[in-house]
């Protein structure tokens, strides 16, 4: 399901977000649609290499854990795509565990987002990545 911008003008970007929790994913979608991104959810690795197989977001926000793969295989997955060259991929962590982000960061993750997240904390981690959003925020 794609959620729209709130703002009723047509979205700038779009971003993916893929987590377990929906409500890590509901929270991401409200601010991101706030800023005028249009967001697509996922709730498992499986579903979000489904849905970038279909279209291309510009950003990837994903779990470090998923129930189905780990985040380093998902990011991956993701860069093997060949689609998935271009995408910012941003890991989506609960602490700074200097280990799981090394392997990110190896797998092809461009930076991080840490969890739990509010409006401020994820416009200034997206904010470089996505143009909706810098705006916004500025």
């Amino acid at each position: 399901m794609v959620r729209r911008p709130i703002s009723g003008a047509a979205p700038l970007t779009t971003c993916l977000v893929i987590d377990d929790s929906p409500v890590i994913r509901k929270v991401a979608t409200r601010i991101l649609a706030r800023a005028g991104v249009a967001v697509e959810e996922a709730a498992t690795g499986a579903e979000g290499i489904a849905k970038l197989a279909a279209t291309v977001p510009a950003v990837v926000l994903v779990a470090g854990t998923l129930s189905d793969m780990t985040g380093e295989d998902l990011v991956r997955r993701v860069r093997a795509m060949p689609n998935g060259a271009g995408v910012t991929i941003l890991g989506m962590l609960v602490e700074a565990n200097l280990g799981q982000m090394t392997r990110l960061k190896r797998a092809g993750c461009s930076g991080f987002v840490y969890k739990p997240f509010d409006r401020a904390s994820l416009t200034a981690c997206l904010a470089p990545h996505l143009p909706a959003v810098a705006e916004k925020a500025a």
